[in-house]
């Protein structure tokens, strides 16, 4: 069985911002430190790989936080797919297989994905033509393609492979302090370093 997993990318916010942002819309989620630039987000709901909550949450963090946020949600190992938000919409989305699942009547499906804007808008400076090579080429695991993705995006390491049942049942990159993981929701709100 492949990976299964759901995150968001958050540019440039602080995590105890985003975690406040993200107690106020009422969600079950793990935030992480902020590394390279970015805090990454792990939401109980979006992990089921239902499409709205993930545009819900991708949306709502870029409205309210100001900032760009990359969802991404690996299937299976099988398919990638990418929605970049800026200004609380949708600004560029990507799916490694477009036909692989069913048309979903509520929510639009990804597209091609743009590399110049996905660099522009996230990482500018970052090799878009490499990034093109990543969205357009052969792999064996979305893993594969994803880890490439984030490193010609300088996303943290643990913004791949990682969801929040991962997280939440201790499955974790070796770099990702426990400690300083922040919970947001239910019994368990709370900052776990303080």
């Amino acid at each position: 069985m492949g990976n299964f997993y759901v995150n968001f990318s958050v540019k440039g916010a602080d995590p105890r911002k985003v975690a406040e942002a993200l107690a106020r819309a009422g969600r079950r989620a793990i935030v992480t430190p902020s590394r390279g630039g970015f805090v990454v987000v792990y939401d109980e709901e979006a992990d089921t790989q239902a499409t709205a909550p993930i545009l819900a949450v991708g949306a709502a963090l870029s409205r309210d936080l100001d900032a760009r946020v990359l969802a991404v949600l690996n299937h299976d190992d099988d398919v990638l797919d990418y929605w970049l938000f800026a200004d609380g919409e949708i600004a560029d989305s990507y799916c490694s297989d477009p036909d692989y699942f069913e048309d979903d009547e509520e929510t639009p499906p990804p597209g091609p994905g743009d590399p110049a804007r996905l660099c522009g808008l996230l990482r500018p400076g970052a090799d878009a033509a490499a990034v093109e090579k990543v969205l357009r080429g052969e792999y064996v695991f979305a893993a594969e393609r994803h880890e490439e993705l984030a490193q010609l995006l300088e996303l943290p390491d643990w913004s791949v492979g990682l969801g929040y049942k991962y997280v939440d049942e201790g499955e974790m990159d070796e770099e990702l302090d426990p400690a300083l993981l922040i919970r947001v929701g239910g019994s368990e709100a709370r900052p776990q370093d303080s």
